[in-house]
């Protein structure tokens, strides 16, 4: 079992003695300190991976634009801002996360199918670096607000390559039938166009091709596809954006290629593209095996062949299993010596779909009141949380070396109906 989670957790996350640890801290103080479920991360661990993907990059001038839907927490953002990366945002409200966090809108890139029109004005308004446009109308938004502001304003055409990947369908984001991007025909027009505009300047590409990409390959075939786009419109962009969707190890079984290959690879490829710059916007890779979730039994329920074990984390608090039927490592706090059973692992939402993990290997003599910890949620755990069932939101707890940090308190009842006017 050990050799099998240093995969996942690097050794940030491990078993000393019987007991489970994040860092220098035990899991098991913090849960009756802080109660459960509880989202734990390890700061070193995050740093280390920050520095594994700039190592990755660091053969062609990269901007590396951390992807803050993965995961917003202020003091998440603040460390990746240490670290000297810049972020990747989808909405004002990620965008006014970003500014608190204190990145500086040299290092602020902002994406997203729907941006409103406000969105546009507030993004210019703070000075941003670049817009990646999705549609015409939003050229139309940046020129009305770059001359308000007196500003010239960059932006990216995000490109549809109707490229197929490897990854669950929900993930895939560069196919025809999805809604990202643009075909080339308007791309096409779009470069025509762009000489008629005064504030508003087209300086590249950008794809996203979906998330947990387990190889490189697909890269290549996105900047293939590019290189054809660039040789039929001859517009020769400064600025090449590949987005983010680098896959992690989600269970020990998982083969996903070293992020020094994706790395390698793709600045071998643009070093013949004539480009200036490479932009690159990692989310999971950066958090997600950097944070799990602890959670507790409540109950262990047998009914014939099947056992389930209910615990106090439902989908609200994790929703992937459930959304993508993806699969998160479940290991127990307490190393426990004996016979392992296949077990559904549950929660207490009222929908059948609420499952955290199915014929997961616990031990026989697991019961009420253990914790049992679920791997790699740093990424798309609590940033996809809801109050479903009208439950509150678990605490955000950062670990470094033996000190802890709460950087999230758990929501109090008045929390969930704080914003509501009763008739």
């Amino acid at each position: 079992m050990e050799k099998k989670i240093e995969i996942i957790f690097d050794k940030f996350f491990e078993y000393k003695g019987n007991k489970f640890f994040a860092e220098g801290v035990d899991i098991g103080k913090l849960a009756e300190k802080y109660k459960t479920p509880l989202y734990i991360y390890s700061l070193n661990y995050l740093t280390k991976k920050i520095n594994d993907f700039k190592g990755a990059f660091s053969s062609f001038p990269s901007l590396i634009c951390y992807s803050v839907k993965a995961n917003s927490n202020l003091s998440i953002l603040k460390s990746i801002k240490t670290n000297g990366l810049g972020v990747d945002v989808v909405s004002e409200g990620e965008l006014r996360r970003a500014i608190i966090a204190g990145f500086g809108g040299d290092k602020i890139v902002f994406a997203g199918v729907g941006k409103t029109e406000e969105e546009i004005e507030f993004a210019i308004k703070n000075k941003i670096y670049c817009f990646n446009v999705e549609n015409e109308k939003e050229i139309e938004f940046i020129e009305k607000y770059g001359k308000k502001y007196k500003r010239n304003v960059l932006y990216n055409i995000r490109l549809n390559l109707d490229l197929d990947i490897e990854t669950h369908h929900y993930l895939k984001t560069s196919k025809n039938e999805t809604k990202f991007g643009l075909d080339f025909e308007t791309g096409k027009k779009i470069i025509k166009k762009q000489k008629e505009n005064k504030y508003s300047k087209l300086i590249g590409f950008h794809f996203h091709l979906g998330s947990q990409i387990k190889s490189s390959s697909f890269y290549i075939k996105a900047l293939e596809k590019i290189s054809q786009f660039i040789k039929e419109t001859k517009f020769y962009p400064e600025v090449i954006d590949i987005g983010g969707g680098f896959g992690i190890p989600y269970s020990p079984e998982d083969k996903v290629e070293p992020i020094k290959n994706f790395g390698e690879k793709i600045c071998e490829y643009v070093q013949n593209m004539k480009v200036k710059k490479i932009i690159v916007e990692p989310g999971r890779f950066i958090v997600g095996n950097t944070g799990i979730l602890l959670t507790k039994v409540l109950y262990v329920k047998k009914r014939g062949q099947k056992t389930f074990v209910i615990v106090d984390a439902g989908m609200n608090d994790l929703i992937r299993p459930s959304l993508y039927n993806s699969s998160h490592i479940i290991v127990p706090y307490t190393k426990k010596q004996g016979k392992e059973v296949k077990v559904d692992v549950v929660g207490p939402i009222c929908e059948s779909g609420d499952f955290l993990g199915k014929d997961i290997l616990l031990p026989e003599s697991i019961s009420a009141g253990d914790y049992i910890i679920i791997g790699s949620c740093g990424a798309y755990g609590f940033s996809m949380s809801s109050n479903y069932n009208s439950r509150r939101r678990p605490a955000e707890i950062i670990v470094d070396g033996e000190k802890e940090i709460l950087i999230r308190e758990r929501e109090k009842f008045p929390d969930l109906w704080h914003n509501e006017l009763c008739l």
